[in-house]
């Protein structure tokens, strides 16, 4: 999914955020914490070094709020902003990248309880193949694959080139269609549901 301008009640809230209010702030955290902790997670899995990064997010943006703008999305501006915390933090030598994590593709598993033993076997050894991948590929498949954002987004908040990032994604899928020994286009078809 793109990410896109601001919704109204995104705008309202955000405006009522800037102004202090801070049921504003318990707006987004709510409707984005999961997502931040799923995002930190995929760069590293330290789950409370990144919970605490996302806890930090939160506490700049409150305590910075008058200084604040309005994004043109506020999914990506958090997105990005805990980014730049995590890459602090791993500078630091707090946070290292490792393996893509579990409880960030939990959803697929406990979806393929429902589906059929190939769909089910499929999302395993999906799972399996991605966190073979390296970090930044890991970061970038779950950015487009997971959360759905456009190469142009992407690109903006890794700070990829776009055609760096095209040929990361595309070799990512090169590996993980070696890695599971299926057509591609069964992958896409019943996993990923996206065209490149």
């Amino acid at each position: 999914m793109q990410l896109s301008e601001p919704n109204d009640e995104e705008t309202l809230q955000w405006s009522r955020l800037r102004n202090g209010e801070q049921h504003a702030l318990a707006y987004f955290y709510e409707k984005y914490a999961d997502v931040l902790l799923k995002y930190g997670l995929s760069v590293s899995y330290h789950r409370e070094l990144i919970q605490d990064c996302v806890q930090e997010l939160f506490i700049q943006i409150w305590n910075r709020r008058q200084n604040l703008s309005t994004p043109r999305s506020v999914k990506y501006y958090l997105i990005s902003s805990l980014r730049r915390i995590i890459m602090d933090e791993l500078g630091r030598g707090r946070l290292a990248t490792d393996s893509f994590p579990e409880d960030s593709l939990s959803l697929l598993e406990h979806e393929s309880q429902d589906r059929e033993e190939m769909e089910e076997n499929l999302n395993s050894r999906l799972i399996h193949a991605v966190r073979s991948l390296p970090a930044r590929q890991q970061e970038v498949v779950f950015l487009r694959y997971f959360e759905r954002m456009s190469y142009d987004d992407i690109s903006s908040l890794t700070g990829l080139d776009y055609q760096v990032l095209r040929n990361t994604i595309h070799r990512s899928i090169k590996t993980l269609h070696k890695e599971l020994s299926l057509t591609l286009d069964l992958l896409m078809i019943i996993f990923l549901s996206v065209t490149l």
